[in-house]
């Protein structure tokens, strides 16, 4: 952003606009706010940390690609390219987070005792995002295609995943089967959200879940940094 007038504050007011853009759709247009009282909030802390894990993954997808001639000029470690990227994503996600404090005093949530619990649920979040990062750089470094593809899947997950209306609540509604409710309680990113979302707006969580997500986010870390450790010495020779 070095050539525009906002510079860096691009990097929040981009997702502020996604916020404005979703609310006039979802609950002007659509109405399908789902009975949700503070939905400013629960939409930004929607937007917030769906997009942390989407710069995330993206990032580290291109993390080797576009450093090609730093891998050649010297030796280092290369997980510390896809590990650089998601660090780098977190710092502004720093700044989204004060915007939800702001927001959550100013709508009277006020702050909670529950915000002790944000730096676990944020450590959890991040080696998540590593993971996923890690297996995208790979990826992308043997098929460019991936990076190109990455934001539509994205755009799909976010459908499924409760950022702009409450995915369950529209999944019981319909009676749906059994196996897609299951699917979508699954969709790590609705775990991820339930709870951001329990600690600024004490929305309830499942101690079950919660600990299928954690299970699953040492899963995907293990398994990404294998994935990429396994061709190591063959980036930046391409």
């Amino acid at each position: 952003h070095q050539d525009t007038l906002l510079g860096n504050v691009w990097h929040l007011v981009n997702p502020m606009l996604s916020v404005g853009v979703y609310y006039l759709v979802f609950a002007v247009f659509l109405d399908a706010r789902g009975g949700i009282e503070n939905y400013v909030l629960w939409l930004m802390i929607g937007v917030f940390t769906f997009g942390l894990t989407n710069r995330s993954v993206l990032a580290g997808a291109t993390a080797i690609t576009s450093n090609i001639g730093l891998m050649r000029s010297m030796r280092f470690p290369r997980a510390l390219l896809p590990v650089s990227a998601v660090f780098g994503r977190l710092v502004t996600f720093g700044f989204e987070l004060a915007v939800l404090f702001v927001v959550a005093i100013l709508t009277g949530e006020g702050i909670t005792q529950r915000v002790l619990a944000l730096p676990i649920i944020l450590a959890v979040h991040t080696v998540f995002n590593l993971g996923l990062a890690m297996i995208a750089a790979r990826l992308n470094d043997s098929y460019r295609d991936v990076q190109q593809l990455i934001p539509f899947v994205f755009r799909l997950l976010m459908y499924v995943s409760g950022v702009m209306f409450p995915v369950r609540q529209y999944i019981d509604d319909a009676e749906a089967p059994g196996l897609i409710s299951r699917i979508v309680s699954l969709n790590p990113m609705v775990q991820i959200l339930d709870l951001y979302r329990w600690v600024f707006l004490g929305e309830p969580v499942s101690l079950w879940r919660v600990a299928e997500f954690i299970a699953l986010t040492a899963l995907v870390l293990v398994f990404g940094f294998r994935f990429f450790r396994v061709k190591e010495l063959a980036y930046g020779r391409a």
